[in-house]
């Protein structure tokens, strides 16, 4: 029979070469796994002689991680003192939204050129005929001026008709003729002058910054709608700078607005941020942390949205309701107008555009699908982006895929950076996809090989997570580390 130990019992052991802690209402000795830790040993000194359940729910660890603890587990902590009940559930995870990019079209110096140049020849011809007619006394200066607007309109083949008429009618005097070269010389050069000033006022690059408005048009919205800003003003809406709402540390209470039942048992939460203008300001790849007290129990889950920081004043969760779990039988009993805690951003993933990866391989099943759609929704919303991802996703039935409208458009507009595959376990006669559990025959033929430029992304069913990390193993990645770091080749959410 395994030991119990009460809540101060583990608090004694908190020294530096004695650190003991509580995870799962299991105690655990882990003083010989403190420098073995992959996140170091200051992360385990830290919780010392606490009950560390919601950091280790929610920095998430691999199921090597489960192992470990088993050759550290030393008792129970004492049933009174249960505190933190937890999930045999993987999180689920939700879907982010994306800023609309900014596109600004600027004058090419070849146009302006081209500009510069028609008005320098057109000044000249206009200022030679003017000027050699001064010069042979074919006009007084008022009928010069007249004939040069006339003459500028005309096309070039009447002028030089019009040209060689008036040498007929004057005679070729060299003297004539040279003191007009002169004087058209003169005009030209002062005409060219003044249509280069014009043109270069035309430049962009010649004027400073208050001379443009504060606003640049955005490109078109794609799928997914971005909530209108309210403004009284007629040049659109206001720039307001980001408001923290949520922290890492702190528990800040939300209330659910909309709630959707979108498939059996799968259900939509939108839970409202402060003010309708607040972003979330959560990073691409991580997620939020909720808690709630549940049958007298503090019960917290980890979640990533499926909304992002371009969708204001709101954060959306999309969660699959078990029968053991406890938050999300929570969640699914919550009516419009309740409130729930929540914190973050919290997460190891640290995606940065064109520079994370080349080609990232994604493998998700049921709602592991959620941190996957964050990142391809960022990912192809940014054309900057020139990031290539591939994606096997397994469900059981056609039934249970989640976000599938939104895959399938994210893979109509961008062919060249998305590509995904359904797999289904229990597929019917009409069913043209894959077919089975996601095997190392499908990983080679559908994701991108080993690299130093790629990276593999594993969210679903612990199961299902472990066979895959021993499929990619097979095929050349470096196995993913018991604490998930975003540097890993093999990375789970």
């Amino acid at each position: 029979m395994a030991a119990t130990f009460s809540l101060d019992d583990v608090r004694k052991h908190n020294s530096k070469d004695d650190v003991w802690m509580v995870i799962h209402n299991k105690v655990y000795n882990v003083t010989t796994y403190l420098e073995d830790h992959p996140g170091g040993s200051i992360i385990l000194r830290e919780v010392a002689g606490t009950d560390a359940t919601e950091q280790f729910v929610e920095i998430g660890h691999s199921v090597e991680a489960t192992d470990i603890l088993k050759e550290l587990y030393v008792g129970d902590l004492a049933e009174e003192e249960h505190v933190e009940e937890v999930e045999i559930f993987r999180p689920t995870y939700e879907k982010v939204a994306m800023e609309a990019a900014i596109k600004v079209e600027k004058a090419t110096v070849s146009k302006v050129k081209k500009s510069v140049r028609r008005t320098i020849a057109m000044s000249s011809v206009i200022a030679s005929v003017g000027a050699v007619g001064l010069a042979k006394g074919w006009w007084t200066g008022p009928e010069w001026a007249l004939a040069t607007v006339t003459t500028a309109q005309r096309p070039i083949n009447q002028l030089a008709d019009f040209i060689r008429s008036k040498f007929a009618q004057n005679g070729s005097s060299s003297k004539l003729f040279w003191w007009g070269v002169g004087i058209a010389t003169v005009v030209e050069l002062s005409l060219t002058t003044a249509a280069t000033t014009w043109a270069l006022s035309k430049f962009e690059a010649q004027r400073e910054f208050t001379h443009f408005p504060r606003s640049r048009p955005a490109k078109k919205e794609r799928k997914v709608a971005i909530l209108k800003i309210p403004t009284n003003s007629t040049s659109g809406p206001a720039v307001k700078p980001a408001v923290k709402v949520m922290d890492p540390a702190d528990w800040r209470k939300f209330k659910l607005v909309r709630k959707i039942l979108v498939s059996p048992n799968v259900y939509h939460l939108v839970f409202a941020l402060p003010h309708p203008t607040d972003v979330l300001g959560l990073p691409t790849g991580q997620h939020v942390a909720l808690r709630a007290l549940i049958d007298g129990k503090s019960v917290s889950r980890s979640y990533t949205p499926v909304s992002n920081n371009s969708d204001l004043g709101r954060v959306e969760l999309l969660i699959k309701v078990y029968d053991q779990g406890l938050m999300t039988k929570h969640l699914e009993r919550m009516e419009i107008g309740d409130q729930i805690e929540m914190r973050g951003p919290k997460g190891a993933m640290q995606y940065v555009p064109n520079s994370y990866a080349k080609e990232i391989g994604m493998i998700a099943g049921g709602t592991g699908i959620t941190p996957m759609y964050q990142l391809i929704r960022a990912i192809c919303e940014d054309e900057s982006d020139k990031t290539k991802i591939s994606l096997l996703y397994a469900n059981n039935t056609e039934a249970d895929i989640l976000l599938r409208e939104e895959l399938d458009a994210f893979v109509k507009a961008f062919p060249d950076k998305l590509s995904v595959q359904y797999v289904l376990g229990q597929a019917d006669e009409n069913w043209t996809g894959l077919r089975g559990f996601v095997t190392a025959d499908m990983i080679k033929d559908f994701l991108p090989p080993a690299a130093d430029t790629t990276k593999m992304l594993l969210c679903g069913p612990p199961p299902m997570v472990a066979a895959m990390s021993k499929n990619l193993v097979s095929l050349g990645f470096t196995a993913p580390g018991t604490l998930s770091k975003a540097t890993d080749q093999v990375f789970l959410f």
